[in-house]
């Protein structure tokens, strides 16, 4: 992936809107890369669904935590090893709490201290009132996340 990356207001225009469109839960993506053209690819929260059959497993709901349909998300990224696609970055919203990368955000995107998604940034949309108030964007570099304009 390109250190020059640049999502452009249209694409996040239409992260926002779709943050905008359900404002009480987390809600969640990639942005993927098909044939040189970024895309936003929203993939369901199933938050809620796994809280509700395992509440002692899955503490959060979607308020407060995302957690990516796995089918959708596996569907994802089999049709971008087909087409030859790739994720560029996981964005989700933040309810009433400001867009930071959290500790649940880091740890989910780690495993042994490796990021999942090798390459791929994160960006988080703090949602206020119903509107997206702040948009921020993470690389991880040097073995954490760290924060870097969004432009």
């Amino acid at each position: 992936m390109s250190v020059e990356l640049s999502y452009g207001a249209p694409l996040l225009a239409r992260i926002s809107a779709l943050c905008e469109a359900d404002p009480e839960r987390e809600v969640c993506g990639f942005v993927v890369r098909r044939r040189g053209l970024l895309e936003v690819e929203p993939i369901p929260n199933a938050a809620d669904r796994y809280h509700a059959h395992d509440p002692l497993g899955f503490p959060r709901t979607s308020r407060d935590g995302y957690l990516m349909d796995p089918r959708a998300h596996l569907q994802l990224l089999q049709a971008l090893d087909a087409e030859g696609g790739e994720v560029v970055a996981v964005w989700h919203s933040h309810v009433e709490v400001g867009a930071s990368f959290s500790a649940k955000d880091r740890a989910d995107a780690l495993a042994d201290g490796v990021p999942l998604l090798p390459g791929a940034e994160y960006l988080v949309f703090g949602v206020r009132g119903g509107k997206v108030t702040e948009a921020r964007r993470f690389r991880f570099h040097g073995g954490d996340f760290v924060e870097s304009p969004l432009a």
